[in-house]
């Protein structure tokens, strides 16, 4: 019997008394009906455990979904700021090449109008788009291909009717993404290609300008070494005029002379076959006191001994021309630097001789591996500035002194001039910087120098006090290091 039926049976019966009749088959009945009512609570008991059990899941999963659906909302919200704030126009496409997506700066860029906007409608974004174009046809066919090629990256730069410059780029979407076929960005580049152009115009005029200023450069180097040649040239010619032009006087006489003894030598030759005959030899000796025979003989080997003189000093000239230039030397040699000075002094020497006596002190030193015809031409512009210094109105000397010193050779010019100020005396090795009157230097000899010492690996040491002279030391190394400056 159901308990709760034995319960309520319990309360109205006392417990031994017996049952009325006809109730065993009512409990019988009520049993059956408590027992089928508890089995059907329990089934709904158990049903509804279920369902609270999958409201528990329902309610987890809406959890989760509105979870999610609030980061995606932040995720576009976010997505949607970047695209706005990108100064860029973005236009978004689908994989059928229909637009799904683009920013305000893509409108602004295109000057789209409002009524294509309300619409949205592609074709009509995309032509307007297009109708900007110098070249739309190129755009159109590159935007095709990039829908059959998804996997191109791409770039190029669009001509716009009004002038300005747009930067296509798109990148390849990355796979699992179906809704965005491609993203195209948009930027105008007007001001930076004009700045470029801006600045390619203008190196192309410092290009110019440095060409200009190479050329004046090399002119002015050009008109020091001529400047220097014109010196050479007025020396070597005053110097080979002199004796050229006793050698062309004595030849001169020479020519006269023999012109003499050839018709001495003639009447002999007539008289040859009759000697005794007192007329011709009258002639003969008529022709001899006019000659002043003993005279002409003595005078006709004095003149040919003072040519060959005149020659041969001629060919020292020549010589020392070569010495000083070394045409014929062009690489690093182990040359005698009293050589060098000694040859620059016969070719200078029309230019210092008349207000200047040169006075050599020479010091032991050994040979020193140099370009020779560089030096010279360093010793030549340190014994004209030595004499310019003194002065065409005054004579004074110039003392050159050598020696050694640390591994290195020094050569040392000393002149009795006017000195240097000493505000000029930082100055003096700048390209261009002369205290000489116009016309009478160009500025460039000390600083030409200056260049040669220092690829030599040498260096230039001045003192000079205003009024008393000054003395330039040049230092040079005795041997170059294995690489060549």
């Amino acid at each position: 019997m159901h308990h709760l039926l034995e319960q309520q049976t319990k309360r109205f019966l006392r417990k031994d008394a017996p049952l009325p009749q006809g109730w065993d088959m009512l409990l019988a009945a009520v049993d059956d009906a408590y027992s089928t009512t508890d089995a059907d609570r329990q089934r709904f008991e158990h049903s509804l455990g279920m369902i609270s059990e999958e409201l528990a899941g329902l309610r987890a999963n809406l959890a989760e979904r509105q979870l999610a659906e609030a980061q995606l909302e932040h995720l576009l919200s976010l997505l949607g700021a970047i695209l706005e704030s990108t100064t860029d126009g973005m236009l978004a496409l689908d994989r059928d090449g229909m637009i799904v997506r683009f920013n305000q700066r893509f409108v602004e860029m295109w000057n789209i109008s409002d009524e294509i906007m309300a619409f949205w409608e592609h074709q009509k974004v995309v032509e307007h788009v297009l109708n900007q174009l110098k070249d739309p046809g190129s755009l159109r066919e590159k935007i095709a291909y990039l829908q059959l090629h998804p996997e191109v990256e791409s770039n190029d730069v669009l001509e716009c009717l009004d002038g300005r410059i747009i930067e296509r780029y798109s990148l390849p979407q990355p796979p699992g993404v179906d809704s965005v076929g491609r993203i195209l960005s948009f930027r105008d580049i007007t001001a930076r290609k004009r700045a470029e152009e801006a600045l390619h115009r203008e190196k192309e005029e410092q290009k110019a300008l440095i060409k200009k200023l190479e050329a004046a450069h090399n002119q002015l180097l050009q008109s020091e070494k001529m400047a220097s040649i014109g010196q050479l040239a007025a020396g070597v010619a005053h110097e080979i005029n002199n004796p050229i032009g006793y050698v062309n006087s004595n030849l001169g006489s020479l020519g006269q002379h023999v012109e003499k003894l050839i018709g001495i030598m003639e009447a002999y030759e007539r008289a040859e076959p009759n000697l005794s005959a007192p007329s011709l030899l009258e002639e003969i000796s008529s022709l001899k006191r006019e000659a002043d025979w003993e005279y002409l003989k003595q005078d006709v080997r004095d003149l040919l001994r003072e040519s060959a003189e005149g020659i041969v000093r001629v060919k020292k000239i020549v010589q020392d021309l070569k010495d000083f230039s070394h045409v014929d030397q062009a690489e690093w040699l182990c040359v005698d630097l009293h050589k060098g000075i000694d040859s620059t002094l016969n070719i200078v020497r029309n230019e210092i001789k008349y207000n200047a006596e040169v006075i050599k002190e020479y010091g032991a030193i050994p040979p020193v591996e140099c370009l020779a015809s560089q030096l010279n031409q360093v010793f030549m512009n340190m014994l004209i500035n030595a004499s310019h210094a003194i002065g065409e109105d005054n004579h004074g000397k110039i003392t050159i002194r050598s020696g050694t010193g640390d591994d290195m050779v020094w050569v040392e010019f000393s002149d009795t001039g006017k000195g240097i100020a000493p505000e000029n005396l930082k100055r003096i090795f700048d390209p261009f910087f002369t205290t000489k009157p116009v016309g009478k230097g160009t500025g460039l000899g000390l600083s030409l120098s200056f260049g040669i010492i220092e690829k030599h690996r040498g260096r230039i040491e001045v003192e000079s006090e205003a009024g008393k002279g000054a003395t330039f030391r040049v230092w040079l190394p005795v041997k170059q290091s294995r690489e060549q400056p």
